[in-house]
């Protein structure tokens, strides 16, 4: 049996599970800087997000962070205007791209710390899901009558 299979993948694991791991923790210089430990960090919200109304446009703004899109589920009224703000605000490859197949929007760059903005098409009850670049992490707009 040859061992350059099990080498390779082993090279290559660490390289995989970093792709859209966003930022290396800082090291802790004391008991008083580590992290908490599992199941004590707030968990990302999975309600739902309600836009807010500015000028008759329903605006969602959505962030590409450490944990993915946040929020990851937005409802909007159909038949309103509606407009999609995202901003990244990690360094990582995964969250440097966004698009949204239902509106055939294309990988579109997300520069740090600097808001895109997406107009949509609301006329009917529809769900839009909208990636990043990888096509790992997601989020959907529930269109509601």
């Amino acid at each position: 049996m040859t061992r350059l299979p099990l080498l390779a993948l082993l090279l290559a694991a660490p390289l995989a599970l970093t792709a859209c791991g966003g930022d290396t923790p800082a090291p802790v210089e004391s008991a008083a800087d580590a992290p908490e430990p599992l199941g004590t960090a707030p968990a990302p919200t999975d309600a739902p997000a309600e836009p807010q109304m500015v000028d008759g446009v329903q605006v969602v703004e959505v962030v590409a962070g450490p944990m993915g899109f946040q929020p990851r589920e937005i409802t909007i009224q159909a038949g309103v205007p509606a407009r999609l703000v995202v901003t990244r605000t990690v360094e990582d490859d995964c969250s440097s791209q966004i698009s949204i197949p239902t509106y055939g929007v294309p990988a579109t760059d997300l520069p740090l710390n600097e808001p895109v903005s997406f107009d949509l098409q609301t006329d009917e009850p529809s769900e839009i899901e909208f990636v990043c670049g990888m096509d790992m992490q997601r989020g959907t707009i529930v269109v509601a009558s």
